[in-house]
């Protein structure tokens, strides 16, 4: 089958789904007219040299709120891995915390709807020198959040606030803030000064801080272009920041998104996603099921009939649960039976990887979190270590972001099965809002492809098209 094109050249998005649909969605917010998203300006943090040995304890106190006040704590530091990071959440449920990494930010925080009244809530947030290191703090703080986006939500839609810890400290609008204080168990005598780049929210119009020398170590915002092919990110404002005391253009090698995290959760994906039609909202749906299905006919069975054939029966679900103390590996959180825990891939799906006895368990969020991330660039180098002890697999594999090979090489061995047999399959001829659910996959899989070297040799389009 050739679909036929016509008019106007077609982007890359639609070259397997015929003409790009119409407009269905407005979000009914406006960009902020004094910010454009892409203003940057740095400004100098002190830091404090913290001894092997010593640490720096920061306290929050949540002054009196109601039951079903929203309430957070959080900040911004800077330090190098040689700091360990404590986080005691106190009466909060689940807190964020990214762990430090050299000449970069991170940060810490929670928010949560308290179920109290008007009880002082604390937690604490430790530094611990394992040698001596460096320590810078940004606008760190605590209290009672307010804001409008955060009444809507738990009136109209309280989904949305499930998460929102993930989103501090840049969610954390306080009206009444809390008390912080900071103490050294050793004598402060030695300092210096770091910088701290701060990106505009083309939405908001706040400044929030930003990774320069890692990008991908995401703060206040998510990053632009993450492909290989579409590095460095070349789109003014995204990939483009100017400097507004110096004029200075920084060229990024991802680029971050127009809008902070807060912004974009609500103004953008609150507002389109209602108005998404049925088959828009399957659309991402539909193409895992077809990458589950494709690992499904590579290796002949699926990977859990496949595990329980070589364990003896076992079920890989309820292994995996036990195997990391069942508990979610990234936060920590208990998880009182299997059915809570969400079995991440550890290696993508969207690089092929099968779902096996390497998987691992974690919490919804977490895994809602991670998304299709590969291992290192989602977690820490400690919590490789930690994931490589309990999941078999070598830091080597772990670090390596690429795609499963033998599944890329039988593919690109089996391209008439792959187009003449598994995509005429009745499931992947669907079409849902003008697209076949087959076109769906080759397209996701064309990127995966263009991750290996004998892959992107490989142009599936046009060998699909001109197929017997």
């Amino acid at each position: 089958m050739v679909t036929e094109y016509l008019g106007n050249k077609l982007p890359g998005k639609t070259q397997f789904s015929g003409r790009r649909r119409t407009t269905t969605r407005t979000s009914g917010f406006k960009s902020h007219p004094d910010s454009t998203g892409g203003e940057l300006k740095i400004e100098e943090v002190e830091s404090i040299l913290i001894p092997k040995g010593e640490n720096v304890a920061i306290t929050f106190q949540i002054p009196d709120h109601n039951s079903g006040d929203i309430v957070a704590f959080g900040g911004w530091y800077s330090c190098n891995n040689k700091i360990k990071i404590e986080v005691f959440k106190g009466g909060f449920g689940k807190e964020l915390h990214t762990e430090p990494e050299d000449n970069n930010w991170s940060k810490f925080g929670s928010m949560a709807t308290s179920n109290t009244y008007t009880n002082v809530l604390q937690t604490q947030v430790r530094f611990t020198a394992l040698e001596d290191s460096y320590l810078a703090l940004y606008e760190v703080g605590c209290g009672i959040v307010e804001h409008k986006h955060l009444e809507w939500a738990k009136s109209e839609k309280p989904i949305l606030l499930r998460n929102m810890y993930q989103f501090a400290p840049e969610s954390n609008f306080y009206s009444i803030e809390g008390d912080v204080s900071i103490e050294l168990s050793f004598d402060s005598t030695q300092t210096c000064n770091v910088d701290i780049h701060l990106k505009s929210c083309n939405r908001c119009a706040r400044f929030l801080p930003i990774n320069i020398n890692n990008e991908r170590h995401h703060l206040s915002f998510s990053n632009h272009c993450v492909a290989d092919h579409r590095r460095p990110c070349s789109h003014s404002g995204f990939g483009k920041l100017k400097n507004i005391e110096t004029d200075e253009i920084v060229q990024l090698e991802y680029g971050y998104q127009l809008e902070c995290r807060f912004c974009k959760k609500f103004e953008v994906n609150a507002a389109h996603n209602p108005q998404r039609t049925a088959a828009q909202m399957k659309e991402d749906g539909a193409r895992r099921r077809a990458f589950e299905l494709l690992l499904t006919g590579i290796f002949g069975k699926s990977p859990q009939l496949m595990y329980r054939e070589k364990s003896g029966g076992r079920e890989l679900t309820d292994d995996i649960w036990l195997k990391f103390e069942k508990k979610c590996f990234n936060c920590l959180a208990n998880l009182e039976s299997s059915k809570e825990m969400h079995l991440d891939h550890t290696r993508p799906l969207a690089l092929l990887w099968p779902l096996d006895e390497t998987a691992t368990c974690l919490c919804g969020s977490c895994n809602s979190q991670k998304r299709d991330r590969a291992p290192s660039e989602f977690y820490s180098e400690e919590k490789l270590i930690e994931l490589s002890k309990i999941t078999g697999l070598s830091l080597i594999e772990l670090k390596n972001p690429s795609p499963n090979l033998n599944a890329v090489n039988y593919l690109i061995n089996n391209l008439d099965w792959l187009f003449n047999s598994f995509c005429q399959k009745p499931e992947l001829q669907k079409i849902r809002d003008g697209k076949l659910t087959s076109d769906l996959l080759l397209k996701a899989l064309q990127k995966t492809l263009n991750k290996t070297d004998i892959g992107k040799k490989i142009d599936l389009l046009k060998l699909y098209r001109n197929r017997d």
